[in-house]
């Protein structure tokens, strides 16, 4: 024993001189089992949509379901409320959709999240759990991205376009997602989708306002203006301001001038029709539908006002210019006006009302360009006014029987169709700026024509969660109620 503790001690020795003589001195030190690695925390992917579950007071906190600026929707929020029943487990809260047969066979009932910031070219993932408690009931879930409007003076409130509120500017809508359309039945079902937002979108303006460069030659459209024996010049000369006069009296004009008229002219653009036969008489108007035609004819989805009841009258074609429109329309119009308020399966992500106003108004306009619609006998059932049945003694052409078209429309479906008078009132950027505007373009080659302008480029800034619901339910007696719940929007990946 005492043998092997000496060779021990030698050996030990020897190991620590070769260490030694290689100049690295090491300390051993005994060797412990290692401990094995704590568990990774697991990271929590933020749902980026404000009051999702409704926590807030009030609960529906953020969340838009008024959306009375859309005709169809203006009861829009009286179907809309939180509730815990038919809830996924205890404690949560819903939204319960609870909306009349008429309502979910036609718009259905939507609802908008708070709205959020997004990275533009970062790739998202959204999902959404959805009960569709009644059988004929079926839901559509989109998120809708937003990018600030170029032309916030416009105003308007639609479902595209939203002005400054609450905190955000003026936005209008660039890019739009549908998830998959989930299952139905008395049961719950989410609906996901991962989706990128584009890194930059093209906006087109939408008023036909002058701006800075759409006077191509100031000095030549002032010559002109001041030319009195064309009807044109005379009457917009006599509506500029006595600053741009003064300025026009000027020779050589001074720098300020095309600043000065741009303004005169802007205001006349926005003062309302400038059109009349005698004024542009002399104006060779352009295209194949004339500015001044396009007035009148211009027919918007807004105008079918009443849509349900003229598909009823297009389906029963119980008098003779319903039976003569019906047979005048395409076949895939025809055939939208058969199936409106039935159960045939769609496969649109538009809603059975809004692609039927589509589809008439596409029609509508076709069919006020052509010849005079009226005959006796096809308005033996319509009471027309004195001002109606003195114009169409006067043999009327062009754009003046383009007008008189549509007042024949109006006055045979007065409770279906929008007067053209309170269809062009509105923001003052609307059809009206744009008619006036290519009527100065057909009669001034020194304005840049609108349909150069390019688009402007931006990139988008903020989204939204907007479920919908509808259903096949015009012959349903009860309510159809729909559920959702467990909103979520969170980042998976970030823009490049």
């Amino acid at each position: 024993m005492k043998g092997f503790s000496q060779a021990l001690i030698l050996g030990g020795t020897l190991l620590l001189g070769i260490a030694a003589a290689s100049g690295q001195i090491r300390q051993f030190r005994p060797i412990r089992p290692a401990s094995p690695a704590a568990p990774a925390a697991k990271t929590v992917e933020q749902n980026l949509i404000p009051n999702a579950d409704f926590l807030a007071n009030p609960p529906l906190l953020g969340w838009r379901t008024d959306f009375g600026f859309e005709g169809w929707y203006k009861n829009n929020k009286d179907y809309v409320r939180i509730v815990t029943d038919h809830a996924p487990r205890p404690g949560v809260r819903v939204v319960e959709i609870n909306q009349p047969p008429g309502v979910a066979s036609n718009q259905g009932t939507k609802l908008q999240s708070p709205f959020f910031k997004c990275e533009p070219g970062a790739t998202y993932r959204g999902s959404v759990d959805v009960m569709t408690w009644h059988p004929v009931a079926f839901a559509k879930v989109f998120v809708m991205v937003y990018t600030t409007n170029p032309e916030p003076e416009l105003h308007m409130l639609t479902t595209t376009q939203i002005p400054a509120m609450n905190g955000l500017p003026a936005l209008k809508q660039c890019y739009r997602v549908q998830f998959p359309n989930p299952k139905g039945g008395k049961t719950w079902a989410t609906t996901s989708r991962e989706f990128t937002v584009p890194e930059k979108v093209s906006v087109k303006r939408a008023t036909a306002l002058l701006v800075e460069g759409d006077l191509r030659d100031v000095e030549g459209l002032a010559v002109k203006l001041k030319d009195a024996s064309h009807p044109v010049s005379k009457f917009l000369f006599e509506q500029l301001s006595a600053d741009t006069k003064k300025q026009m009296a000027t020779e050589p004009f001074p720098d300020s001038l095309g600043g000065l008229l741009m303004a005169d002219l802007n205001k006349i653009l926005k003062s309302g029709n400038i059109y009349t036969p005698e004024r542009f008489g002399q104006v060779r108007l352009q295209g194949d539908m004339t500015a001044a035609q396009e007035r009148y004819a211009s027919f918007k989805v807004e105008d079918i006002q009443n849509v349900e009841g003229m598909a009823a009258r297009f389906q029963k074609g119980a008098d003779p210019l319903s039976k003569f429109l019906m047979e005048r329309f395409s076949t895939t119009t025809r055939r939208q006006v058969h199936n409106f308020g039935s159960n045939v399966k769609r496969h649109s992500t538009l809603s059975p009302s809004e692609a039927l106003q589509k589809a008439l108004v596409k029609e509508f306009n076709e069919l006020v360009l052509g010849d005079c619609l009226y005959t006796p006998e096809l308005f033996a059932q319509v009471r027309l006014s004195d001002a109606t049945q003195a114009a169409l003694k006067q043999n009327l052409r062009g754009p003046e029987l383009v007008k008189l078209n549509r007042t024949l429309l109006e006055e045979a479906y007065p409770a279906e169709l929008a007067k053209a008078t309170a269809a062009a009132a509105g923001p003052p950027a609307g059809d009206t700026v744009r008619t006036n505007r290519l009527l100065l373009e057909d009669t001034y080659p020194e304005i840049e024509k609108l349909k150069r302008r390019p688009d402007v480029t931006q990139r988008p800034e903020y989204m939204t969660f907007q479920p919908e619901m509808f259903g096949t339910a015009l012959q349903e007696k009860s309510n159809i109620v729909s559920y959702f719940c467990n909103f979520r929007i969170v980042k998976v990946k970030a823009g490049e």
